[in-house]
Order: C-alpha cells, then sequence, then structure tokens
C-alpha cells in the first residue's frame, strides 16, 4: 500500500470514530413500556441514541441532566397523555422553561385529538401518530435541525 493510500485509510478510519461520537439522542417519554421499546428499535435503526422516561416528571429530570452535561438531545418525543404524572403538554411547558428552543414531538394514538391540530400553539415542532412506523419516524426526524438550536 502506498504511503499516500495509507493515510486516506487513516483519515477515513478518524472521520468513523468522529462522525460515531457525535450520534445523535433522542428523549422518548412514554408510560407504555412496549411503546418506548419499539419507537427505541426504530430510532436506533435509523442512528439515534434513545433515552426513555415514563413520565414528564423523569422526562424534565433526563433533560436538565442533558443541559447540564453539555449533550443535549436533539428532540424530545412526548406522549400526550399518561396514566400517572405529567403527560406531554405539561412536560413541553417545562422543557421550553429549560430550552426555548427544544425540538418537541408531539406523539399521540387519536386521530381526532384537538390538540394534533394546534400543535404548534402548544410548543411541539411536529407531531408523530401512533402506532409508530418506521417510516413516520424517519420522515419526522429528518425535519429536525442536525444540532440543537
Amino acid at each position: 500500500m502506498s504511503k499516500l493510500a495509507a493515510s486516506k485509510v487513516s483519515t477515513n478510519a478518524r472521520i468513523v470514530v468522529i462522525v460515531s461520537a457525535m450520534k445523535k439522542k433522542i428523549l422518548v417519554m412514554d408510560d407504555d413500556p412496549s411503546i418506548c421499546k419499539i419507537c427505541t428499535l426504530l430510532l436506533n435503526r435509523i442512528g439515534y441514541d434513545v433515552d426513555t422516561a415514563p413520565s414528564g416528571e423523569e422526562a424534565v429530570s433526563l433533560f436538565s441532566k442533558s443541559l447540564k452535561s453539555k449533550t443535549p438531545y436533539l428532540a424530545v418525543i412526548l406522549d400526550l397523555t399518561v396514566q400517572t404524572g405529567m403527560g406531554g403538554l405539561e412536560t413541553v411547558k417545562k422543557l421550553r422553561a429549560l430550552d426555548p428552543s427544544v425540538y418537541a414531538i408531539m406523539a399521540s394514538g387519536s386521530s381526532v385529538d384537538t390538540m394534533i391540530a394546534s400543535y404548534q400553539a402548544h410548543g411541539f415542532k411536529a407531531v408523530l401518530p401512533k402506532p409508530f412506523r418506521l417510516q413516520d419516524i424517519t420522515e419526522c426526524m429528518q425535519n429536525i435541525p442536525s444540532s440543537p438550536e
């Protein structure tokens, strides 16, 4: 192998390591463990790391810690309704208080929910319908700015 070819291989290897180290993080808040697992698998498949929270309170805690550690989430996916604790509407307000530029995605299994029609008025940037499908998640993720605003 020539010196130039060896140099290119070395440079390419470093680029791969850097890109791997910059993997994007998504926070998913849903009280249904099976929904969290499915969403995590789908997001992992398209290259995202995922943290999950069963309630708004835990989501706010994880979000706050990520800001303090300088490793913010690229986006958060919030279920509108949870059995116990804060749902998506209250959670997005608290997240916006911590970071007004948070890219919050509303997740809802109800196609007739009036909140879906006015998601932006409630502080969300996008809507992701349940059940989650790879195509829907991929399209939604493609609209997220490449780095936190």
